[in-house]
């Protein structure tokens, strides 16, 4: 893999309905000062966003060159089991947090790019590991890492993706970012990996556990799900050069949105439409006999008769396909799903307060868009 930056392309601004921005075939433009600054001399603290100021990036499209170039078709080795994992790409959501996270503090594209590539692959990291240990033999609708390349090769591949997550902040200092950001955002990403660790040793613990209380599940989430999400904006604020406030508002969101998002994700196996789409078989959990929040809520809130019958298709039911049919019954009928929904809701709602007091700009608009049910990325700024 090369380390050089590409020429990054962008979208303009144009001034219709809302300020909306279409596609430009320009290059990404430094803003007043960048010459200076690459001069050696001190430049002064970016101002509030003024849209006319700079194009619009246009986020996914930079970020998918970038996963293209960085992993070619003709890569080979552990280089190869690389591209596997991350291509072709799902939603880039912590990248894209980086991103935005930086833009909507003032920051570069090429302060913040090699380091949101880094958190996709810490992520990515992580599910190759995570599909071993839940022996999921499915990711993204073709064999998991694993079974396409035997079980050693994916656990050295998987640790390989976390080293390149801090190797690619190295980038970021040869791309102008100071050594003072650099050491907060490698204390960042530390804490936040490490975070992430524990949260899924956690889950492993609460296998078979139908009396977890829910608040132990949250802080459990809070760090598998919810810790990278987090580290992503607070990364990409650093990087970006926001201030503590706004990196700390920006973290919070992240944290915020990463629980709303794994509550989703719980949620998904027990609606048809969306088990279909999922990215792991949709009876994992049932088959690891790992209690998910909307399962909890239903063995809190269920009958005696009800609970009995989640603790037995969790538990006891060997056949998962009857297993995963008989849990979606009782979490609808126990009111568990509309619960949970409404958390989900409820922490949405959170992250979209914890920035409502940074300037309106493009990528801070995207993020509060973003915020509202399923965090997929748009198609642009």
């Amino acid at each position: 893999m090369t380390e050089t930056t590409p020429q990054v392309s962008s979208t303009t601004p144009a001034e219709q309905s809302g300020r909306q921005a279409h596609t430009a075939t320009s290059p990404h433009k430094r803003r007043p000062g960048q010459r200076a600054r690459a001069a050696g001399a001190v430049a002064p603290a970016p101002g509030p966003y003024e849209l006319c100021d700079r194009p619009v990036v246009d986020v996914p499209t930079v970020l998918a060159a970038e996963f293209a170039r960085r992993w070619p078709s003709d890569a080979d080795g552990m280089d190869a089991v690389h591209r596997y994992a991350l291509l072709p790409t799902g939603k880039l959501l912590r990248p894209a947090l980086v991103m935005y996270a930086a833009l909507a503090v003032g920051g570069e594209v090429e302060h913040a790019l090699p380091a949101a590539v880094g958190m996709e692959c810490v992520h990515t990291g992580s599910l190759v590991h995570d599909d071993i240990i839940d022996a999921d033999e499915e990711r993204r609708g073709r064999p998991a890492v694993h079974r396409a390349y035997g079980p050693e090769r994916a656990v050295i591949a998987g640790s390989g993706l976390y080293f390149a997550w801090f190797g690619t902040l190295a980038e970021c200092a040869r791309n102008g970012v100071s050594a003072e950001r650099i050491a907060r955002a490698m204390a960042a990403q530390a804490e936040g990996g490490y975070a992430m660790c524990r949260g899924v040793f956690d889950e492993l613990g609460f296998a078979g556990d139908l009396d977890c209380p829910v608040e132990d599940y949250l802080a459990m989430a809070g760090g598998k799900t919810g810790a990278l999400l987090a580290t992503s904006c607070r990364v990409g604020a650093i990087l970006g050069g926001g201030d503590d406030a706004a990196v700390e508002a920006l973290n919070a969101f992240g944290r915020h949105v990463g629980l709303a998002f794994q509550i989703r994700d719980d949620l998904l196996p027990y609606a048809d439409a969306s088990a279909a789409t999922m990215g792991k078989p949709a009876d994992s959990d049932v088959c690891n006999h790992r209690p998910t929040l909307p399962v909890l809520l239903a063995h809190e809130r269920g009958t005696l008769d009800q609970r009995a019958a989640i603790r037995h298709a969790l538990l006891h039911e060997r056949n998962p396909e009857v297993a995963l049919t008989r849990m979606r019954t009782l979490v609808e009928a126990t009111g568990a799903a509309a619960d949970a929904r409404a958390l989900a809701e409820s922490y949405e709602q959170s992250a979209r307060d914890a920035i409502s007091w940074l300037p309106v700009n493009p990528y801070t608009e995207v993020l509060r868009r973003w915020s509202r049910r399923d965090p997929t990325p748009p198609t642009g700024a």
